[in-house]
């Protein structure tokens, strides 16, 4: 033995240290894995928002034909012709009639019928595919989309499976 060395106190203090640093790690495990997976209701919520996959699509669609600037379809039929297209990729949807306008390059002031569908829980290259579809069936230059990080539930009352 050397002088000032205790080999089994040296062995009694590597076997505290193990055993505190895995005291440690298991009780960051447990409070990691309640965290992630038990539901917080800190802000008093009780809708349980979850965030969409992909975010909330916007489409505005015009009824003017692009090469004559008249609605050449009318308007229930071009709804009936999206609502096909949509009903191809979308499992929902919301739909609104609105009034469109805007300047042309030779400052000619056009407006239209516009068909204003909203998806939500849906991929983004399923919203290039409807529009694709649009564009051809309704001879359009463009679709106006917009995109929105949103946050939503299907709420089915307070009681309704809980």
């Amino acid at each position: 033995m050397r002088y000032g060395y205790n080999e089994s106190e040296n062995n009694n203090k590597k076997w505290i240290t193990v055993f505190a640093l895995l005291a440690v790690n298991t009780l960051a495990v447990v409070f990691i894995m309640l965290y992630i997976f038990i539901p917080s209701d800190s802000d008093g919520g009780v809708l349980g928002f979850e965030s969409a996959e992909n975010g909330q699509y916007i489409l505005y669609i015009g009824t003017n034909d692009k090469d004559t600037y008249e609605q050449i379809i009318p308007t229930d039929e071009a709804v009936e012709i999206v609502n096909g297209i949509c009903a191809k990729y979308a499992e929902g949807w919301t739909m609104n009639h609105a009034t469109g306008g805007w300047v042309d390059e030779k400052d000619v002031l056009t407006q239209e019928n516009t068909l204003v569908y909203t998806f939500a829980y849906i991929k983004e290259s399923d919203i290039a595919t409807i529009m694709d579809e649009i564009l051809t069936a309704l001879n359009q230059n463009a679709i106006l989309v917009e995109r929105r990080d949103v946050s939503s539930v299907f709420y089915g009352g307070r009681n309704n499976g809980q």
